[in-house]
């Protein structure tokens, strides 16, 4: 192993592409033009994730906004009633048929997804390290039980979507919890209560809990068809290939650290803040853990504060926006109101670190309180 090691060492240089040829052949760095624009990779009339607004050829930052079918997500999260938790089933309601559904269109929207939940062969035969490798798998695994998985009209794709939409939580916390869920009673609820419900295997849980959940759920239900895990899909969807082979793929995109494990690293980040803090903190203390993040010093050393920046959004993350406030009203329930104002504290803090060692403005992005939730 140790001559391989050297041997690749080696061979580094002969693999190495110059940075500048990237300019000179006008290759796309990712979905990304050199003026910090994004690259167009289709149309859609799904989902807008507007930050900026270009003025006589040039980049002009703004509140950044998430747009589903025309609504801003915000507009989505407001229109919530008090009393019922529904807000992710409206919502998907909305990006699958392109308008708001009836209060009766919604429940049989939401009767579907439960009864449509495949519990035929749900085992913990194996284990992984990741939820989302699990989840792939589960997900192939419906192929092979579907009786023709390769029939593909646009009905036939929606309905086999749903049943796999419904499932998803089933299939992690079988997983989770090392144990088979198919006949676990769960609630006749909402997608938010039912992921509740199944990681604590009891109803024991608040409405500020439930509306947390929701509301995670309804932010993170699209997010352009630029995004790398949707990219993913489309790419491999325009292949002609099943539905359940476009999902898995497109998971697995969402699994790196860089996208949709972010979340998952910065839980990790949190605990470690809290770590530092133990014994007490002030805005110093906080912009010192930044400058360590960022020098590769801290935590998994890779020199990134996760949470912080965004491709698009640089005045603000809508999502964020949101699910800050959820947040705060959790903390708030649960006696974490201390926690929450420090990492408030830490939020600023590390845009304050970005700005002086990057030269970047940048904004907390929606994993930032979703880690901490």
């Amino acid at each position: 192993m140790k001559e391989l090691k050297e041997i690749y060492r080696v061979a580094m240089e002969d693999n190495r592409i110059d940075p500048s040829l990237y300019a000179r052949y006008r290759v796309k760095q990712g979905l990304r033009n050199e003026n910090g624009t994004g690259v167009k990779v289709g149309l859609t009339k799904i989902c807008d994730v507007v930050g900026y607004q270009m003025i006589h050829g040039h980049k002009h930052d703004i509140d950044g906004q998430l747009i589903y079918r025309g609504y801003s997500v915000s507009d989505l999260v407001a229109r919530q009633p008090e009393d019922t938790i529904c807000g992710y089933e409206e919502t998907a309601f909305l990006l699958i048929f392109g308008r708001l559904p009836s209060a009766q269109e919604r429940e049989i929207f939401r009767t579907g997804l439960h009864e449509q939940i495949n519990t035929d062969f749900i085992n913990a035969e194996y284990e992984t390290s990741n939820l989302l490798n699990a989840l792939q798998i589960e997900i192939l695994k419906l192929y092979g039980n579907d009786p023709d998985p390769d029939f593909d009209s646009l009905e036939e794709r929606m309905s086999k979507g749903i049943s796999i939409l419904g499932s998803i939580p089933l299939f992690v916390f079988s997983n989770y919890h090392h144990h088979c869920f198919a006949k676990y009673p769960l609630p006749d609820k909402g997608l938010a209560e039912n992921i509740l419900a199944l990681a604590r295997r009891s109803t024991e849980y608040t409405m500020q809990e439930a509306r947390v959940m929701d509301t995670l759920l309804m932010l993170h239900a699209d997010h352009g068809g630029g995004n790398n895990s949707t990219f993913a899909n489309v790419v491999i969807t325009s292949t002609g290939t099943d539905i359940y082979s476009c999902i898995s793929a497109a998971i697995g995109s969402l699994k790196g650290p860089r996208h949709g494990g972010a979340a998952e690293k910065m839980s990790g980040q949190c605990e470690m803040i809290l770590e530092q803090c133990r014994n007490g903190w002030d805005d110093e203390k906080l912009e010192c853990i930044a400058y360590k993040l960022l020098a590769k010093e801290a935590y998994d050393r890779s020199g990134l504060i996760y949470g912080i920046g965004h491709a698009i959004y640089t005045k603000s993350d809508p999502r964020a926006v949101l699910i800050k406030e959820e947040c705060r009203k959790l903390a708030a329930e649960q006696g974490k109101m201390d926690e929450f104002i420090l990492f408030d504290h830490f939020e600023q803090a590390a845009k304050k670190a970005m700005k002086r060692v990057k030269g970047i403005d940048c904004c907390a992005n929606v994993d930032f309180y979703s880690g901490f939730a």
